[in-house]
C-alpha cells in the first residue's frame, strides 16, 4: 500500500514511490492504494467555460495532493452540481489524509506547459516538513519484503513535473485521523503592499480587500470576466515615498467558481471585503481563474458593508479627496492616486482638469421612469404628454431626465495627453449650471458655455490608454 498525503483546492500528493507512477503507459490503472493528504481542492476548467450555480454540470472536482516523498499530482473526480458542492468538499477535505482506490495516471505534465498550475505548487513548497526519500536503490523495490523508505532527505528545489490522475467520487477515502497532516501550508495572507513590492513575476498569493469598484462585462456575472477595483489599509495609509498605487486591479475569469453569496455581493452596488485565496499575479496583473477561491469576508458586520460620509474633520486634498468611509478593514476614508502618464486600465484615480471640448454625438438626454428607472416607456395614447412605463405597468405624469455627456479635458499633469471622459449627471448639472434636467436641456445647450469650465476632483475609472500613435486615456467618472 502507498501513503499519500491530500490538499485541496486543486493540490495533492503521493506517499508511493515515483516509480509506481511512470507513465510510459498514459492508461496504467494504478493497482495500489494511495494514502496521500489533499493540499487544496479547486477546478481544472481546461474545455468548458464557467457556467452559473444552476448550470455547472460541465465542471469537475479536482484535488491537488501531495505524498510524503514530495510528488504533486491533480486528481480529477465527479461534476459538481452546484458551485456551494466546491466548498463542502473543500471543508471536508483540505489538509487531511485521504486513501485513494481505483485511480488512473492520465499524463505526466512539466512546469514550461502548465505555468499557471506550477504557481500553485510552488506557494506550497517547500513543506512543513522533512520528506522521505526512495535510496539510491530501486532492487529493494523489487523485494518481497516490505521496502524500508524511512531516509529523510531535504525539500531541494521545486518539483519539475506532477502527474494529472483520474477517478470516481468514491476514489477518495479519509482516514481516521483528524488532524491536520504536516505537509499540510496553510494559505498566508499578504497585505497588497507587500504583495506589488514582491519581486517575483508570477507567483500565487492570497489576501483579504476591499472591493471599491465592479466593472461587469455582461448582467448576468459569471458569463464573462470581471474586473474588480481593490484596497486595503496597507496601500491607503501615508507613505513617505509613495512606492506603491492605492488600488489594484484584479479580474475574476470566467473559470473561477463562485458562489451564490460571492455573486449577491458582486451584483450589489455596495462596498464589500472579500478574501481571495490563491490569486495569480503576473506582470503587475492580478486574477483568479480555476484554482483561486474568493469568499466574502465574514468579519465584517452587515451594517458595515453601506459606505458612509466621514462627519469628522479631516485635512483634505484636492489631489486625493477623503470620499467615503470604508467597511471593516479600512479604518481611514478612502484615498485614490491622481491621474498620471504611469496609470494603468482598470484603474480608479482621481481627476481635476478644464474642459477644452465636447464631443456632440454622445450628448444626449431621455426620459425614464421615477418609480422602477426603467427607460422602456410609451407615449400615453388618450394624453399625449404623459408616459406608460412598460416595466412597471405606471402611469406617469412627469418621468426623469437621464443624460450623458462626454468632454475633454485637459490637465496640468497630463500635459501631452487626451483625455476623455464620461461625465456622471451631477457633474453635468454642476457644468450646465442647472438643478434640474428637463428632457430638452441637453438639445439647445451652448457649447461654448461649458467650455472653459473646470471640473473636479472626481473619481473616475481608467477604461482604455493608448499610447500609439498618440497618449490618450478613456476615463468614466464613477460614485463612491
Amino acid at each position: 500500500m502507498a501513503v499519500m498525503e491530500v490538499r485541496s483546492n486543486y493540490r495533492y500528493g503521493f506517499k508511493t514511490p515515483r516509480t509506481f507512477l511512470d507513465l510510459t503507459n498514459a492508461a496504467l490503472t494504478l493497482p495500489h492504494l494511495l494514502l496521500c493528504t489533499v493540499l487544496t481542492k479547486g477546478l481544472l476548467c481546461q474545455q468548458q467555460p464557467f457556467r452559473p450555480a444552476t448550470d455547472i454540470n460541465t465542471q469537475m472536482l479536482c484535488v491537488l495532493i501531495q505524498d510524503s516523498f514530495g510528488t504533486f499530482s491533480v486528481l480529477q473526480l465527479q461534476p459538481l452540481s452546484t458551485s456551494e458542492e466546491l466548498h463542502q468538499y473543500c471543508q471536508m477535505w483540505q489538509g487531511r489524509t485521504c486513501v485513494l482506490r481505483g485511480i488512473k495516471v492520465v499524463q505526466r505534465v512539466t512546469r514550461e506547459r502548465h505555468p499557471r498550475l506550477f504557481s500553485l505548487i510552488d506557494s506550497l513548497w517547500p513543506p512543513a516538513t522533512s520528506l522521505k526519500d526512495h535510496g539510491n536503490s530501486l532492487s529493494m523495490l523489487n523485494s518481497s519484503s516490505v521496502p524500508r523508505l524511512q531516509e529523510i532527505r531535504p525539500p531541494g528545489p521545486p518539483p519539475s513535473f506532477c502527474y494529472l490522475l483520474s477517478g470516481q467520487q468514491t476514489s477518495v477515502e479519509l482516514t481516521e485521523a483528524q488532524t491536520v497532516s504536516p505537509l499540510y501550508l496553510h494559505p498566508t495572507n499578504q497585505t497588497l503592499r507587500d504583495i506589488l513590492k514582491g519581486e517575483a513575476k508570477s507567483c500565487r498569493c492570497s489576501f483579504i480587500a476591499t472591493v471599491l469598484y465592479k466593472r461587469m462585462q455582461s448582467t448576468d456575472v459569471g458569463q464573462r470576466e470581471v474586473w474588480l477595483v481593490l484596497t486595503d489599509p496597507s496601500l491607503q495609509e501615508e507613505q513617505p515615498e509613495r512606492l506603491c498605487r492605492r488600488t489594484v486591479a484584479l479580474c475574476v475569469s470566467t473559470s473561477c467558481v463562485l458562489t451564490s453569496s460571492v455573486l449577491k455581493a458582486l451584483n450589489s452596488p455596495s462596498v464589500c471585503d472579500m478574501s481571495f485565496r490563491d490569486a495569480i499575479r503576473e506582470h503587475g496583473v492580478f486574477l483568479c481563474a480555476e484554482q483561486s477561491v474568493i469568499e466574502v469576508s465574514f468579519a465584517q458586520h452587515e451594517s458595515s458593508i453601506e459606505t458612509t460620509t466621514r462627519q469628522d474633520s479631516v485635512s483634505q486634498s484636492p489631489s486625493e479627496p477623503q470620499v467615503k468611509i470604508l467597511p471593516l478593514i479600512l479604518s481611514q476614508p478612502l484615498r485614490l492616486d491622481s491621474l498620471s502618464l504611469e496609470t494603468t486600465p482598470n484603474s480608479l484615480c482621481t481627476l481635476t482638469g478644464v474642459i477644452v471640448g465636447v464631443d456632440e454625438n454622445t450628448a444626449y438626454s431621455w426620459p425614464a421612469c421615477n418609480l422602477c428607472g426603467s427607460d422602456n416607456l410609451e407615449v400615453s395614447a388618450g394624453k399625449p404628454q404623459n408616459f406608460h412605463c412598460v416595466s412597471c405597468k405606471s402611469m406617469l405624469d412627469k418621468p426623469d431626465t437621464k443624460v450623458q455627456l462626454e468632454v475633454f479635458l485637459s490637465s496640468s499633469l497630463l500635459s501631452n495627453c487626451t483625455l476623455k471622459v464620461k461625465l456622471q449627471r451631477k457633474t453635468i448639472m454642476s457644468i450646465l449650471n442647472t438643478p434640474t434636467l428637463e428632457s430638452t436641456e441637453l438639445q439647445g445647450y451652448d457649447v461654448e458655455s461649458v467650455l472653459g469650465k473646470e471640473v473636479g476632483p472626481i473619481p473616475v475609472y481608467v477604461r482604455v490608454v493608448t499610447k500609439k500613435p498618440a497618449f490618450w486615456m478613456g476615463l468614466e467618472e464613477i460614485c463612491l
